[in-house]
């Protein structure tokens, strides 16, 4: 009985066939996780794995200059004050502070489909490029972090456009879904939508 698993997942946007060998615990580890966000386990580990090197990324290119004057840019990412988030959630919650800018929840599906789009543009625009160190990524790279199962599914529910733009509608299931999503995080996930929405969270 061999005692490593091999996992392969070709990576769409490069094309590139990447052959790993994980140990029986890492492969079982990896089932186990895969099940239960709902995606198959080569679909895990490759997202996985994408936001490790993106961070990693980050961390040896990005150094602050201290000739350089800060400029603070509204809508660009903010990293968790407590730990490394994850990129999918950063950029999630992203997008929900550009919807949510005016603290008023958008009215109607049309509405926050427009504001969804808009918000694409502004945080792909003001993203950091792991790669480059400078801001700015694909839209798609953000549209992928908020609207697919790979991303941000969990058992039983199915995601896409539709549904994040019927859930930036109701920002208390939305801020729910990514709870256990993502539940390292529920402080700051917490945190950010009682900012933005204090009328909508903000408890006594």
């Amino acid at each position: 009985m061999p005692l490593d698993k091999y996992v392969e997942y070709v990576y769409c946007v490069q094309m590139k066939l990447i052959k790993l060998t994980l140990s029986d615990s890492a492969y079982n580890k990896a089932l186990e996780l895969a099940g239960v966000h709902a995606v198959p386990v080569e679909a895990y580990v490759a997202s996985q794995i994408e936001d490790l090197l993106d961070k990693k990324a980050q961390s040896l290119q990005i150094r602050p200059q201290a000739d350089s004057k800060p400029t603070a840019n509204e809508f660009m990412p903010s990293p968790s004050l407590s730990r490394v988030m994850p990129d999918t959630l950063e950029q999630v919650l992203a997008v929900c502070k550009y919807v949510y800018r005016s603290r008023a929840i958008p009215k109607n599906p049309e509405y926050a489909r427009t504001e969804f789009l808009d918000a694409l543009n502004i945080v792909a625009k003001n993203t950091v490029n792991a790669q480059t160190g400078l801001k700015g990524v694909e839209v798609t790279t953000v549209r992928d972090k908020c609207t697919t199962d790979r991303r941000l599914g969990l058992p039983g529910v199915h995601i896409d456009t539709s549904w994040f733009v019927a859930s930036l509608c109701r920002p208390e299931l939305l801020s729910d879904h990514l709870c256990r999503k993502f539940p390292t995080f529920v402080s700051d996930i917490h945190q950010r939508f009682t900012e933005w929405l204090p009328s909508k969270f903000q408890t006594n």
